[in-house]
């Protein structure tokens, strides 16, 4: 499995070799489905940003994107960015994680992929804060069935009742001892 946050930060390159920009977000559909990336800017405050659709993406590597050519880039508003993970106007990053009868079980720190499926979002690593990311370690959410049964709202993230047991605890320091 991928995280979005090893994405970030990987320079994206031509296929001629050329870097054109790192990754600076990643932007989502109303399915949060993988639809661009968003590269960074050397200049703050812009209203426009440069912006890759997921299609123009011709490799995802472990150390580099490459896309097919200059043409791919494309200059959007800063407003017309809906959902990304975690610069856009609706964010992935710190969105609660319920469960439909009323659990909280976290707020998403990052998100998993497969690569053999795409742009599908496979799981969720949750966070309690970070205290108790340092005593007892994160949280990870796969989702067993898909996007089936669970509801990814604008303010929360609802998942079934039953995904309360299917969490897995992130091994760190203090509680291998």
């Amino acid at each position: 499995m991928r995280t979005l946050q090893q994405m970030i930060g990987l320079p994206v390159l031509l296929e001629s070799g050329k870097q054109v920009g790192r990754v600076l977000d990643v932007g989502f559909d109303e399915f949060w489905q993988r639809t661009c990336i968003v590269l960074d800017t050397k200049v703050w405050f812009r209203k426009s940003v440069r912006i890759v659709k997921w299609e123009s993406v011709t490799t995802e590597g472990e150390d580099a994107l490459v896309i097919a050519g200059p043409e791919a880039i494309a200059t959007v508003h800063r407003k017309d960015l809906q959902r990304t993970f975690h610069t856009g106007l609706i964010q992935l990053k710190e969105l609660p994680v319920f469960t439909i009868d009323g659990q909280e079980l976290g707020r998403v720190s990052d998100v998993y992929f497969r690569k053999t499926e795409g742009t599908q979002i496979a799981g969720y690593e949750l966070t309690d804060g970070f205290l108790a990311d340092v005593f007892e370690g994160r949280r990870r959410l796969y989702l067993p069935n898909g996007p089936e049964g669970v509801t990814l709202g604008e303010d929360a993230i609802l998942v079934p009742a039953s995904y309360d047991r299917i969490l897995e605890r992130e091994p760190n320091a203090e509680s291998d001892r």
